[in-house]
């Protein structure tokens, strides 16, 4: 799927080609080039995100490369720009024995306390009964709480990790301190952000998993988004009911498929959204696609391919619809990176795509394109040399003369070191939502202003 291939690339590259070989080398476990590569930069090196080579190798369960770097003197105990050590990420891509030979090597037990509701939260995600026995047969305490301020046994009771959340009441969990979350009003009775970016709606949208790709329908009463369940994407839905908002439940889901990215049709009928599902519905996954399901009644329909105009050889990412149906979307076809598209919709079919032009398509990677439903701008992920972090937002404005304004970076007010993508803005055109350090944020579109270009 879009996210599941990219899990380390995405999640750990750096923008700075040179220095770019040493962590991927790290991560292909090639030792005889690492060494090599070392003699020219320091063992404690870090990427643009702050990872140094240990966190690489930890996560990608290089073991004789973590023996390479502990016989240099790597620093075990370097935290990135998140505040990440090297321990969490052998939790996070299951690599026990990593653990346990980093556990041996830290230099005092402060390191449970500090990262402990952390690691308990990942190996909860992760559905990790294993780690999640080997930290409370450590002493970590089973009521240290996580990035969203749960205990653990909040996080697997969200989850549905029955196993998990028995084992920790009977271990001493306190059953008393979980939090009942509700959702009651409009915006899932959330306080309007300003100018400053909000987490949406904690605990209840946004949990301790990956959301991403959110959209309200125009009527703000239906909510749509992906959640990435360990590299395998599913997309989730919330309803208005009366005053308050429905738990979650997944809506696409298959064993062997992804789907995400979701995103209606002008007239809501439509739910279009990627998915990696085989032409037939039964075969291997394939290519990213574009789909959808048709509104039948209360349900919806099986998968529909949204056809050769749209799709393609290569991949196809994200889409979003003017108010007369013309489709936005990236592909990669016949080239190493995504560029955005549109497609017009006529007699109820999808014309040939076309490209568009070098105000906003680079030699860069453009993707995840949101358009206002009057075409007046366009929003869109790029990863560009003078970005911010690993994938930014970029804002384009339709000009006088029916052309796009050359994009601009939408600047720290969105954009962070993490990987910003998924914009989307409501139908009242007040709020952004987007993804930002794999959780779900929203800001006003006042911000907008600021970025329009000037007019002499």
């Amino acid at each position: 799927m879009k996210r599941a291939p990219l899990v380390l690339i995405a999640m750990l590259c750096t923008h700075l080609i040179s220095a770019q070989n040493i962590y991927r080398t790290a991560c292909q476990g090639n030792l005889k080039r690492l060494d090599s590569l070392l003699q020219h930069h320091s063992i404690n090196t870090v990427d643009q995100n702050g990872r140094s080579l240990l966190h690489w190798a930890v996560a990608c369960g290089k073991s004789e490369v973590v023996t390479l770097l502990l016989d240099k003197n790597i620093a075990i105990t370097t935290v990135d720009k998140a505040g990440i050590p090297p321990i969490y990420m052998a939790v996070r891509f299951q690599h026990l024995d990593l653990f346990n030979r980093l556990v041996e090597l830290q230099p005092n037990i402060s390191w449970k306390t500090t990262y402990g509701g952390l690691l308990y939260e990942k190996a909860i995600i992760n559905k990790d009964l294993d780690f999640v026995q080997r930290f409370i047969d450590m002493g970590i305490p089973v009521d240290l709480r996580s990035s969203k301020n749960s205990t653990p046994l909040e996080v697997a009771k969200r989850l549905g990790a029955e196993e998990i959340a028995t084992l920790l009441l009977n271990n001493g969990a306190d059953p008393d301190v979980i939090k009942k979350v509700s959702a009651v009003g409009p915006y899932m009775g959330q306080a309007p952000p300003g100018t400053v970016a909000k987490i949406f709606a904690p605990r209840f949208i946004s949990t301790e998993e990956y959301e991403f790709g959110s959209v309200f329908n125009a009527a703000g009463t239906e909510f749509y988004y992906g959640v990435d369940l360990g590299g395998h994407n599913v997309i989730r839905y919330s309803k208005l009911k009366g005053t308050s908002w429905t738990k979650p439940v997944t809506l696409l889901q298959h064993e062997t498929y992804g789907y995400n990215d979701p995103f209606l049709s002008p007239d809501e009928q439509r739910l279009y959204f990627i998915s990696d599902q085989a032409l037939d519905g039964q075969g291997a996954s394939k290519d990213i696609d574009i789909w959808y399901v048709q509104r039948e009644g209360d349900h919806w329909s099986n998968p529909i391919n949204a056809g050769p105009n749209i799709n393609s050889e290569g991949e196809e990412y994200y889409i979003s619809f003017t108010e007369n149906g013309r489709m936005y979307f990236a592909s990669d076809v016949n080239q190493s990176h995504h560029d955005i598209y549109y497609s017009d919709y006529n007699n109820g079919q999808f014309q040939q795509a076309v490209k568009l032009g070098s105000a906003i398509n680079t030699d860069a990677y453009e993707a995840d394109v949101f358009v206002a439903p009057d075409e007046s701008y366009l929003i869109f992920c790029a990863q560009r040399p003078e970005g911010m972090g690993r994938g930014d937002l970029y804002i384009s404005f339709k000009e006088d003369n029916g052309t796009w304004s050359t994009a601009v970076n939408m600047g720290e007010a969105v954009n962070t070191f993490e990987h910003e993508l998924c914009p989307f803005v409501t139908a009242d055109g007040r709020y952004l939502f987007y993804t930002s350090n794999q959780d779900i944020y929203w800001i006003s579109t006042a911000i907008f202003e600021g970025l329009r270009p000037t007019t002499n």
